[in-house]
């Protein structure tokens, strides 16, 4: 019998390449489709396919590329890229992770992490895994807490909520919690849903407790923790259990207590009734928020704090949570609520509130409220406003009287409480300047653009359709592929409906959050949407990612067609005709005609309706601005101030 040819050691996606190459992952694509001599595919799906390391660092050489050292991290995962196929993402990632374990853990090893359990016992795949081994074994012990955070990290954005930890390494919420925590240092440190331990683990590299412990349902997810912990050499006291159900450790009393519990839990747990952490109130069935909030309480100290992470439901939703809110404000528990912007958690763009916590003081006392849903980095500054009052200034914020906030059924969103925070009269009267300013601006370009709008067409048009055009190579329909469920960060880069609806396009996504075989966009290609209507607009940049009901052209002879005249023309009345359907109409791409004439007409009409855009803008500008003018006028009544409301020259 033959033996097998030898298997490629070290696989790379089309994102591993352009990092090592230090280009964007559409110059990649490229590469692929126009370079025949390009390393062929030997791993991973038509969709996410995976490249020998050694070709594409040959290939890359010849094309003038430089790769002198493939960083540790990125060495490991192209090793454990190998595993595709038999094992999914997540599962070659928990090999590596058992790999890692081996050597830091010994006989310790937890029993989730222990390779004989993730592993078949196939010769293949054992071959596979020693090859993963080699290069494990290789790495420094001083760089492998590096290695398996990187390997985590970026499985989790690949795997999204699928993924077996509970959040990314270094998440925006970990890093709040972490920061908080940090001005409460010494005694006693609890994370009640710990996960990975990524806020307790952060929280051991900037500060010093006595001791730190962890609890978690999820005893895979605990022994990630306790891999993690023994990496970054940090002494964790987790245990398994389930929280909500029964307390792991009832006479625990923290100094310091902090989670990010899960969102929704359902409570149909009939010890809830009678559980003596539940003094404030029995949560209700459909949310466990407000048994996490009493659990943390229930473990403070008497001087301690607790900061949890939740949505904004149980601010204000009605019912049980309402009376638990009534009990927590007149027991003087709640010191501090935070409105966070949308977008902090890993998986979620909804907006989260921070709870800043205390025991029962039994007296009534103030609640500060902070709004920072409008503060892009506000992990970073939460920690200040906290301990420095003059830092409140930066943000808006106010304090209330218990009483009345128990009054008014114990309402705890921050923006209920600052929509009207005193005005004063210098924003009116700017307020009221800036859009005078912006009126009579807008007013002008009206005047100036009107008068710059001229075409006169000097050929007859020939109508072709997109088929036609495509069948003539000057152009080419781009087949994307969107990813699966997307989520957060990821889901508010994508270019959907309403971003070619209002053209405007957002922030192209990171790479770190894009799946192996994603392709962005090139600069000038021409986005469409063909449905409720026919709307085109042009990629000027390229870079961004296209949900599926984005379709995608390219032009491949731009001395035929212009990309600005060929999306105008995509969108013109003409072709609405082609929308079929009872509830959404939708248009067949390859049927919508464009009429051609030569490029010096194409560049003229682009022009012209280049000035008609500036009339558009404008028109919107004085809508705006009087819109300004209206309220500034009203808040001058409101609030008592002497406006100046002369329109100045």
């Amino acid at each position: 019998m033959s033996s097998p040819s030898p298997s490629p050691t070290s696989l790379v996606a089309a994102s591993d390449i352009a990092d090592l190459a230090g280009v964007s992952r559409a110059a990649v694509s490229n590469w692929r489709r126009r370079h025949a001599d390009f390393p062929k595919q030997v791993g991973g799906t038509q969709s996410k396919p995976l490249y020998d390391l050694s070709e594409v660092k040959a290939w890359l050489s010849q094309q003038g590329y430089t790769v002198d050292r493939v960083s540790t991290e990125a060495s490991v995962w192209a090793a454990m890229n190998t595993l595709r196929g038999p094992y999914s993402p997540e599962q070659s990632a928990m090999i590596v992770l058992s790999l890692a374990a081996e050597r830091v853990m010994g006989d310790d090893v937890p029993a989730s992490l222990e390779l004989s359990r993730l592993t078949s016992p196939r010769d293949g795949d054992q071959h596979r895994i020693e090859q993963v081994r080699e290069v494990v074994v290789s790495v420094d012990e001083s760089e492998l807490a590096s290695v398996v955070d990187f390997v985590l990290e970026r499985t989790a954005h690949a795997e999204g909520r699928k993924g077996a930890w509970s959040e990314i390494i270094g998440s925006r919420t970990s890093r709040l919690l972490a920061s908080v925590a940090a001005n409460h240092p010494g005694g006693v440190v609890y994370d009640p849903a710990c996960g990975i331990a990524s806020a307790l683990i952060e929280l051991a590299d900037t500060s010093k407790f006595d001791t730190y412990i962890g609890h978690d349902i999820d005893d895979r997810v605990l022994a990630i923790a306790k891999l993690r912990a023994a990496l970054h050499r940090t002494p964790l006291h987790l245990v398994q259990g389930d929280v909500l159900r029964t307390d792991p450790d009832p006479k625990l009393r923290a100094n310091v207590v902090i989670a990010e519990p899960p969102f929704g839990v359902r409570m149909n747990i009939d010890a809830r009734l009678i559980d003596p952490r539940f003094a404030f109130g029995v949560p209700p069935v459909s949310s466990g928020e407000t048994a996490w909030i009493q659990h943390a309480i229930a473990h403070l100290t008497d001087t301690g704090r607790a900061f949890i992470i939740t949505p904004h439901g149980p601010l204000f939703r009605g019912g049980a949570e309402r009376q638990i809110r009534a009990g927590l404000l007149q027991q003087g528990c709640i010191e501090t609520i935070v409105g966070l912007p949308g977008g902090m958690a890993a998986h979620t763009s909804i907006p989260l509130a921070l709870w800043v916590l205390r025991g029962p003081r039994n007296k009534y006392s103030d609640v500060l409220f902070i709004d920072a849903s409008d503060v892009d980095d506000a992990e970073k500054n939460v920690s200040r406003w906290l301990s420095n009052e003059s830092a409140l200034a930066e943000v808006p914020h106010v304090r209330v009287p218990v009483g009345d906030l128990v009054d008014d059924e114990a309402q705890l969103t921050p923006q209920r409480w600052l929509a009207t925070d005193e005005r004063s009269a210098d924003d009116v009267q700017t307020a009221f300047d800036a859009a005078t300013t912006a009126m009579r601006d807008a007013a002008q370009t009206l005047t100036e653009s009107s008068g710059r709008i001229t075409f006169t067409q000097k050929a007859s048009s020939r109508t072709l359709t997109v088929k036609e055009l495509i069948r003539e190579g000057v152009i080419e329909r781009v087949r994307h592929r969107a990813p699966r469920n997307p989520e957060g960060a990821l889901k508010n880069a994508m270019v959907g409906a309403r971003a070619i609806a209002t053209r405007t396009l957002p922030d192209p996504p990171s790479a770190a959050l894009l799946e192996d075989g994603i392709e962005l966009t090139e600069p000038s290609d021409i986005l469409v949407l063909a449905q409720a209507g026919i709307r085109a607009l042009v990629d000027d940049d390229g870079g961004h990612l296209l949900a599926p009901v984005i379709e995608q052209v390219r032009v491949l002879k731009p001395d035929v067609v212009d990309p600005h005249y060929l999306a105008a023309m995509l969108s013109g009345s003409w072709n609405t005709r082609f929308l079929v359907g009872t509830t959404i109409q939708r248009a067949k791409l390859t049927d919508l005609e464009v009429p051609l004439v030569p490029m010096d007409d194409q560049k003229s009409l682009v022009a012209a309706l280049a000035e008609v855009a500036r009339l558009r803008s404008a028109a919107q500008s004085i809508t705006e601005a009087s819109e300004t003018l209206s309220t500034s006028l009203m808040d001058a009544v409101r609030f008592n101030i002497a406006l100046d409301a002369s329109l100045r020259e």
